[in-house]
């Protein structure tokens, strides 16, 4: 017998793992996780894949890279959903760059979003720079505006916007901010994975779902 597996047969392994990571269902039971997320990630629909989400955001570094080398950009990650985006993007944006965050929220576990909320932010001096907002998901553009208007008070130079998803009817809004960098197109339905979540919950998933309707 071999000492060690055909290469194949560690293919087709890495291949199975890769299934069951898309496949929710198949998730081990897990202590404490509300019921509700449970049922909707064992029944949630797949949207894109890990694939097409990385490369999505290969595609969005490379533009952003194009657009921002030469303007020594400032990248604020939206937290807590644009976490995600941001790391992502960090590993792939070789430029000089400076980072910091901005903490707001209009759903906090809730599937409607509400009024904004301001947590608080860290950052470098944004007069006169050039500001990416990375978030996860563009949705009505409620908390898109609100931040572009702050960054108005903050005199910055140029302020952009990148998003994992936006969702169709976005696109389409000619009322509504839009954002300058988007990965993927969705459904108007409540998704998750890649920042966005259910009830704080699969943020960390690297592939976009949407619960059953």
């Amino acid at each position: 017998a071999d000492r060690f597996p055909h290469p194949n047969s560690a293919r087709a392994t890495r291949t199975d793992r890769a299934s069951q990571l898309m496949d929710l269902g198949l998730l081990p039971f897990a202590n404490g996780v509300p019921d509700e997320v449970s049922r909707g990630f064992s029944k949630a629909e797949l949207l894109h894949s890990a694939d097409e989400v990385s490369s999505a955001i290969d595609r969005m570094a490379v533009a952003i890279t194009a657009t921002l080398q030469d303007q020594n950009p400032v990248v604020l990650s939206v937290l807590q959903g644009g976490l995600y985006l941001t790391g992502q993007l960090m590993a792939r944006l070789v430029m000089p760059l400076q980072q910091g965050y901005v903490h707001v929220g209009r759903y906090a576990d809730a599937q409607q979003g509400g009024e904004l909320h301001w947590h608080g932010s860290a950052h470098p001096n944004l007069r006169g720079r050039t500001v990416l907002l990375v978030d996860d998901l563009l949705d009505h553009g409620v908390t898109l505006q609100k931040l572009l208007d702050w960054l108005d008070e903050q005199k910055v130079a140029r302020a952009y916007s990148a998003v994992v998803v936006a969702k169709e009817g976005e696109l389409m809004s000619a009322d509504r901010p839009a954002a300058d960098f988007v990965g993927l197109i969705g459904p108007d339905r409540f998704l998750f994975g890649c920042g966005m979540d259910v009830q704080g919950y699969g943020r960390n998933l690297p592939a976009v779902y949407a619960l059953r309707e």
